[in-house]
């Protein structure tokens, strides 16, 4: 699935100055130019701090819950909905960005999901999953740069269109006992609406791809554990000359089902940026390296062997270098 995600253009390169000048953490004396700000399904920040604006590709939090589980044979459907709200931007310190005289980005993100489990098909003992996903994502940003005895400069902006598509072309599950896990390789594809002159936008101008590996653990009758572990590297965006640092995230969940259609628990992410940010062969601003945690709880219901909800709510702690916000997931299995 994708998720919630925007990403602030950094501004033309000063030729006095290597670094751009709206890139990373605050520098006294100089402010944030034009940016732009890619959606799906994941967010970040607002003076362009941590891999490019401090978006992402791939929407944390979204597969939190069963992500080891490999599906019957066939197609299946699911339909996203995810919401994020922030009204903080953390710099490298934890603390609030001081560059920023407000800040506030809400975006909404609807996206469906194919799914498709080969019949009959298995490599190394495993059966074979193919996905896609494509989102459409609103986001609304409310954002100004403060200058000393000045009136702030507003760097907000709105746009609704078409993100990055996720594919999925392979994963492999192995479904025993009581553990199942599965390992894939996930690709975002530069297919999003995205234009240099704009300030938000909700495409990033590159490509990601990433090899990830998820299992779901039942110990004990009514209980379950779910993780995915995810390694993704980016492209270089070549309107910006950017090339965004390399991402590892974790999604969990742990759960209690209360009777054979109700169920509750915890879930969350940790993500971390590994590697630096790049512009011009010129690493910035020490990296730009984000991080960020988010726990919350979720609700989930079988309506039937095929259709299920799920409810969750994500709220973010420890960012550096991003916003911290909350999110909120509306995730449904739909029989077709």
């Amino acid at each position: 699935m994708t998720a919630l995600r925007y990403a602030l253009r950094p501004a033309p390169v000063d030729p006095a100055h290597p670094v751009p000048l709206s890139t990373g953490r605050a520098m006294p004396g100089r402010v944030c130019h034009r940016r732009s700000l890619p959606a799906l399904l994941a967010l970040c920040s607002a003076c362009a701090q941590a891999t490019e604006g401090g978006g992402n590709s791939y929407p944390m939090g979204v597969e939190t819950n069963y992500n080891g589980v490999m599906l019957s044979d066939g197609a299946h459907w699911f339909a996203y909905y995810a919401r994020y709200s922030a009204t903080r931007s953390r710099n490298a310190a934890g603390m609030d960005n001081p560059q920023l005289a407000r800040f506030r980005i809400d975006s909404d993100v609807v996206a469906p999901r194919l799914s498709y489990v080969w019949p009959g098909l298995t490599l190394f003992g495993a059966r074979v999953e193919t996905r896609v996903v494509q989102a459409i994502a609103s986001v609304d940003l409310d954002a100004a740069l403060g200058r000393r005895g000045r009136p702030p400069l507003d760097r907000g902006g709105y746009r609704l269109g078409l993100a990055d598509m996720a594919f999925t072309p392979i994963i492999l599950g192995w479904n025993w006992s009581n553990y199942h896990h599965t390992i894939g390789i996930d690709t975002h594809l530069k297919t999003g609406s995205y234009d240099i002159e704009e300030r938000v936008n909700t495409g990033r101008n590159y490509a990601q791809a990433a090899l990830f590996y998820a299992f779901t653990w039942f110990p004990a009758p009514g209980f379950d554990i779910n993780a995915k572990f995810r390694y993704a590297i980016n492209g270089k965006n070549k309107a910006t000359n950017y090339q965004s640092g390399d991402e590892a995230t974790i999604e969990f969940s742990g759960g209690y089902r209360i009777n054979p259609g109700l169920a509750i628990g915890i879930n969350g992410y940790v993500y971390r940026q590994t590697s630096d940010d790049w512009q011009n062969g010129v690493a910035l601003n020490n990296g730009n390296r984000g991080r960020v945690n988010a726990l919350g709880l979720y609700i989930s219901y079988n309506l039937t062997p095929r259709m299920a909800l799920i409810a969750k709510v994500q709220s973010e702690f420890g960012a550096r270098n991003r916003p911290q916000g909350t999110r909120v997931w509306l995730q449904a299995r739909i029989p077709f």
